[in-house]
């Protein structure tokens, strides 16, 4: 190996270093603040900070689309790409791994909530209107004798004061729910959603024509 290349090798390791060095500072200032700032003044803290990372600018991102899509493609599948390894800062591979983490959940949430929708998609949707049928003929006193129940008192049989009657209603037997199984692993579910790109064929789809 050359001096030349020894010297860029080191130069960037030396970058890649401090860089490291400042997240990692940053990191610290973060717990630092959350655990000796006050909650409100935390709060306040975190909405100024959010708000200016939130912001992206659109020429920035214009500029490194192409850029970002092979930093993705490349820690996604690192091992098709073994002789072009990245060498991110920690922050990042820790951000890239959350993001792909929030992926997940989101795909697993999306999957359980179509599933469970497709036993109910039989389902007829009543439509019902609160309406209440006032007839115009109802007088007071009519209502008067709705709102109030007449109740006559009998007196009961001699016999039956000392006799303590109870009516044992049936139990009945409940049904306990029974929870579905979902299998989030279907095949069908990996390229759920994403549109196949014209005058492009899959292997997927040769080898079912294959077979036709």
């Amino acid at each position: 190996m050359s001096k030349k290349n020894v010297n860029q090798k080191l130069l960037f390791y030396i970058k890649y270093r401090m860089t490291d060095k400042i997240i990692t500072d940053k990191i610290i200032t973060e717990v630092t603040l959350e655990c000796l700032m006050n909650k409100e003044n935390y709060e306040k803290y975190r909405l100024k900070t959010r708000e200016k990372r939130g912001t992206i600018n659109k020429k920035d991102k214009k500029f490194y689309r192409k850029r970002i899509y092979d930093v993705t493609k490349k820690l996604l599948n690192p091992e098709l790409y073994p002789n072009d390894k990245m060498n991110v800062t920690t922050d990042m591979q820790y951000k890239f791994e959350t993001y792909i983490s929030s992926c997940i959940e989101y795909f697993k949430m999306v999957d359980t909530s179509d599933i469970l929708q497709e036993d109910y998609k039989d389902f007829l949707e009543i439509d019902v209107k609160n309406e209440i049928k006032i007839d115009e003929n109802t007088t007071l006193e009519n209502a008067d004798q709705l709102m109030m129940r007449s109740i006559k008192i009998q007196e009961p049989n001699s016999l039956e004061k000392f006799v303590k009657r109870k009516i044992m209603k049936p139990l009945r037997k409940e049904i306990p729910p029974q929870q579905k199984d979902i299998n989030l692993k279907d095949p069908i579910l990996k390229n759920k959603g994403i549109r196949k790109k014209k005058n492009i064929m899959n292997t997927y789809d040769k080898s079912s024509d294959e077979k036709k």
